[in-house]
Order: C-alpha cells, then structure tokens, then sequence
C-alpha cells in the first residue's frame, strides 16, 4: 500500500496527539519522530533539540552557532528565541551603545541578552515591537557545518 505525504503527516499528527491525550507525558529526544522529509526541512527539529541539550549541557559555542544559523528568524518573538536556545534572556536596559554602534536600529528598540557561552561570549539580540530585527542567520553559516546530518 503507498501512502501519500499527507497520509503520513496526519498519521504522524495524530499520533502525537493521541500520546499527549493519554497522559503520556513528554516526548524525549530519542522517540521523537524524525519527520524532516515529510516536510521537506533540510534539519528536523529532533535536529534542533539536540542542539538546543548540547548548547545547555556544555555551553559550546558551536552548538549556539547552529541554533542561530538554522532556527532563529528574524520577526521571531523574545519568548520564541528564549525556547529555540532552551532559556529566557533578559532585558538590557542601558542599550544605547548598542543602537548607535552601527546597523539599523531605532531608539525604541530593545535589546535582550542570553548568558554567556563556554568561552564567555554571551548572545545580544535587538527586537522592535517584540519582534527580532536586523538578523541574517548566514552570517553563523560555516561553509563546511560539522553537524550536517
């Protein structure tokens, strides 16, 4: 019997669904479906919860690059951002060196700030309106990524 992609999708869905209903708690990494080719995503988004351990277990810097490369977007909410690197970040509140030192940021734009990687560089991030601004997620692009799967 062959099934079209969208068989399979809701089969995936409702699956899911049904273990959410049934009280079967959360989903760990390990048993959560691989459902990249179903979608035509070049990196799943098991892809992104191992990243998202590794960056919080060890503080790698790489794994933070390909959380920034691969899943954050501008227009992307602080709550958004805050759940793709797997913590909140908070406000900065004396931002002005920020907005003046070059890109293309207004004086009511806020910039939020996550905690400090291994080598203790932390991540500044701008928003306007709630919305990430003037990010180009190429720019954490290696041209050969260690971790393409």
């Amino acid at each position: 019997m062959v099934r079209s992609k969208t068989d399979l999708t809701m089969t995936a869905i409702f699956v899911l669904l049904a273990a959410v209903v049934c009280g079967c708690g959360t989903i760990s990494v390990p048993n959560l479906p691989d459902m990249s080719n179903m979608f035509g995503a070049k990196s799943s988004i098991r892809d992104e919860e191992v990243h998202r351990q590794r960056y919080q277990k060890d503080r790698d810097p790489a794994e933070l690059r390909w959380l920034l490369a691969n899943r954050i977007k501008s227009g992307m909410s602080v709550a958004e951002v805050g759940r793709t690197l797997g913590e909140d970040g908070h406000q900065l509140f004396n931002d002005d060196w920020i907005k003046t030192g070059g890109g293309y940021y207004q004086s009511g734009d806020k910039a939020w700030k996550w905690e400090q990687d291994r080598n203790g560089q932390s991540l500044i991030l701008v928003f306007r309106e709630g919305r990430l601004v003037n990010f180009d997620a190429s720019t954490y692009k290696l041209k050969a990524d260690p971790f393409e799967l």
